[in-house]
């Protein structure tokens, strides 16, 4: 397998985690795969639940606080999906059944200027 660019900018170190990453979970660099590998089949989504992303953003990573989670509406992250900047959706199989989802998104031109 051929080294992406992101993997030949790893320090030496990362660039065998990842390798040991992505050989043990995924089966293949997600780096090269290109937009007609992925599936666009809704149903091949993950099973998942609103308990489930709040259990792993608030209880696994602390990465939104309960309360966070209870007003998500307010979230940045929502406002993107429902605004439209999420613009394509896939999935692909990885090792053992598991599914890695990809989300391309677009960024506003004018949202790039007024966060600056």
């Amino acid at each position: 397998m051929e080294d992406t660019d992101y993997v030949k900018q790893l320090n030496e170190p990362a660039r065998r985690r990842y390798r040991e990453k992505i050989t043990a979970h995924i089966g293949y660099d997600p780096y090269q795969l290109k937009k007609s590998d992925f599936s666009r089949d809704l149903s091949d989504l993950p099973a998942v639940e609103a308990m489930d992303i709040t259990s792993y953003l608030v209880l696994h990573t602390s990465y939104y606080t309960a309360s966070q989670m209870k007003a998500y509406k307010s979230l940045e992250a929502f406002n993107y999906l429902v605004c439209g900047w999420v613009n394509d959706l896939g999935t692909k199989e990885a090792l053992n059944k598991c599914r890695l989802v990809f989300a391309r998104v677009s960024v506003n031109y004018l949202y790039l200027l007024t966060s600056k």
